[in-house]
């Protein structure tokens, strides 16, 4: 009978396949506004869809790499060309792109650590901790520096983990693969150099790998950032190295710590905060007892070397940690695989286990069917709408394609005339002047509100089922700030 990993548990890798699918379908928008206006608007830059003007400080600073820009812009292109360019199914195959690439990193990365678990339930724990725990899905689909550095640098770990003391010829084949993913993952994000840092101090202390070795990863991760500084130039124009760009603008000109500097505690207090008490209570706690039963192990130094990093840079944020989550998850299961092998029958495990899984599959089924961003609903509803005819839509509120303070182009459809309103006068007017083209007007909360008195209106769409729509107990709708669009008609 064939008892290896991949056949054991193949359902379980399989299901942890259509979670990602899932995820990356319903997961619109970002998860940091980073993600959306580093990549998408760059590359909506480079389509020539939307002026430099509009761009985040960044561009102009030029200290972000152009990889992702230009990876989006490539995938852009080819829709363009094919006479299939819709922006929602770009950022949505994107999302998909990367739900499969963590889902890759996952399996081979499990496939080499399941033989550490001692116990039937380390095993089990780790299977169902790297697939199905709440966040990973989530995370699994962003297309953010963070996460895509972080995969990269794994799938090169995936390689390194294969090679052999002795001598063989697939050997090379690793190392050159392997070179060029920990270049790209540097270069996209430069504190993954923090996990490169460990890797490196642990292969020294515990490999010892010939010289040779070493030159060919240098090699091929020299020849990595090479391509990424053509990317680069291809994209702002010039030769620069945005490494270095951003290492000088955000800690040696302490741009960074001008979004907020927090104690090196953070990381701790904030995990428990947003992991979802109990869940993040227990997981870090296991985390802690992982690093204790494994000190020397490649994954404990990445971890450690990695987090403590993050926890002396004054700006923190809890993305920033996403390239390491696998090795939290694995250190986690570690610490829970030594509990259930020193302590197997204890009663609390009964009730314990259970109620763990049951709210973490709750809470992994409110994230799955979440968008990531509601508003990216809306604006996949008026470029759809836009599409039929143009249109105009009014507001009276900031322009509705605004996100923290900077224009949404990607996503904004050519036919749209956006309005900002402060009177019925002004709508009429508008109304006047349409033209026969479609009237739309977005509401922050879900009746009309007052500048539509007198006026004949008709709910196009909400985020909210109509079902729920329907329901109005104790007039909550009233009260609410959800978004609603309505179609406006003369009087």
């Amino acid at each position: 009978m064939n008892n290896t990993p991949a056949h054991t548990y193949r359902n379980w890798f399989l299901l942890g396949l259509l979670v990602q699918l899932i995820a990356a379908w319903f997961s619109v928008g970002y998860h940091q506004p980073d993600e959306h206006f580093q990549v998408l608007e760059f590359c909506n830059y480079k389509l020539s869809h939307s002026s430099a003007k509009d761009l985040a400080w960044e561009f102009q600073a030029q200290c972000r790499p152009a990889l992702q820009p230009f990876i989006a812009w490539c995938l852009c292109r080819f829709l363009e060309i094919t006479g299939t360019y819709n922006p929602f199914i770009a950022a949505f195959l994107l999302r998909l792109s990367m739900g499969i690439l963590t889902w890759w990193v996952t399996c081979r990365m499990l496939l080499l650590l399941l033989p550490e678990m001692v116990t039937q339930k380390g095993k089990q724990a780790l299977v169902f901790c790297s697939f199905f725990l709440w966040f990973v899905p989530y995370i699994g689909v962003r297309f953010s520096a963070e996460n895509f550095s972080g995969l990269l640098f794994f799938l090169a770990l995936s390689f390194l983990l294969y090679i052999k003391d002795s001598v063989d010829k697939k050997n090379t084949l690793r190392l050159l693969i392997a070179g060029l993913f920990i270049g790209f993952a540097v270069f996209i994000r430069l504190q993954v150099a923090l996990a490169v840092i460990a890797l490196a101090a642990s292969i020294l202390l515990y490999r010892k790998w010939p010289i040779r070795y070493w030159v060919m990863l240098l090699i091929s991760g020299v020849a990595a950032i090479a391509l990424s500084v053509v990317v680069d130039y291809w994209f702002y124009g010039q030769w620069v190295f945005t490494p270095y760009n951003y290492f000088n603008v955000n800690i040696i000109q302490h741009v960074a710590a001008k979004f907020g500097v927090t104690p090196w505690w953070y990381y701790i207090t904030d995990f428990i905060a947003i992991g979802v008490p109990p869940i993040s209570v227990v997981l870090l706690p296991l985390f802690f007892v992982g690093l204790w039963q494994k000190p020397r192990h490649l994954l404990s130094w990445i971890a450690v070397l990695f987090i403590a990093g993050h926890c002396f840079i004054g700006h923190k944020e809890m993305r920033f940690l996403f390239p390491v989550s696998i090795a939290f998850i694995f250190l986690a299961c570690t610490g829970f695989d030594a509990m259930m092998s020193r302590y197997p029958a204890k009663k609390i495990y009964r009730w314990a286990i259970p109620l763990f899984v049951s709210l973490n599959i709750a809470m992994l089924v409110i994230r799955l069917f979440m968008p990531a961003q509601e508003g990216m609903k809306y604006f996949e509803f008026l470029y759809n709408f836009t599409k039929k005819q143009n249109t105009i839509l009014v507001s009276s509120h900031d322009p509705v394609y605004t996100l923290v303070g900077l224009k949404v182009n990607f996503y904004k459809p050519q036919g749209l005339d956006e309005r900002i309103i402060e009177s019925t006068a002004e709508l009429s007017a508008i109304l006047h002047e349409a033209n026969g083209r479609p009237v739309l007007f977005l509401s922050h909360e879900m009746t009309p509100g007052p500048l539509l008195d007198g006026y004949k209106t008709e709910k196009v769409y909400c985020i909210l089922p109509a079902w729920m729509s329907r329901m109005n107990f104790n007039d909550w709708q009233s009260r609410s700030s959800i978004w609603t669009i309505y179609r406006v008609f003369p009087k």
